[in-house]
């Protein structure tokens, strides 16, 4: 589960760090380097839904996390797309919902 909200919060960063993107969810033009930080922090969220994924509690293995974390990546990556284009004004709300939720699924071990 913890994989799915931080991919989604990291999918959302992503899409947010380009421009079109940007300016229909926020209403305004964003500045290279708030673009450029989004992306990196993106990407950086995406690394470390992977470390998480790569690293099941318990004694599950790793490949069966990195498989799921692929699942949930992909299945993130088609719901950020939905959100940017029917629900543009909430895309924000949504990552950080996503992200918050990503953080506490994680910390108790989902």
């Amino acid at each position: 589960m913890s994989a799915f909200f931080l991919c989604f919060a990291a999918w959302s960063a992503i899409a947010l760090g380009m421009d079109r993107h940007h300016e229909d969810a926020l209403g305004r033009e964003a500045t290279a380097r708030r673009l450029l930080h989004l992306r990196r922090a993106g990407w950086l969220l995406l690394a470390l839904s992977l470390w998480l994924a790569a690293h099941p509690p318990g004694e599950a293995p790793a490949s069966l996390g990195v498989t799921a974390w692929a699942v949930a990546l992909s299945v993130a990556a088609v719901a950020v797309t939905a959100t940017v284009t029917w629900l543009p004004t909430r895309a924000l709300a949504f990552a950080g919902t996503a992200l918050v939720s990503g953080v506490l699924a994680s910390a108790r071990g989902w």
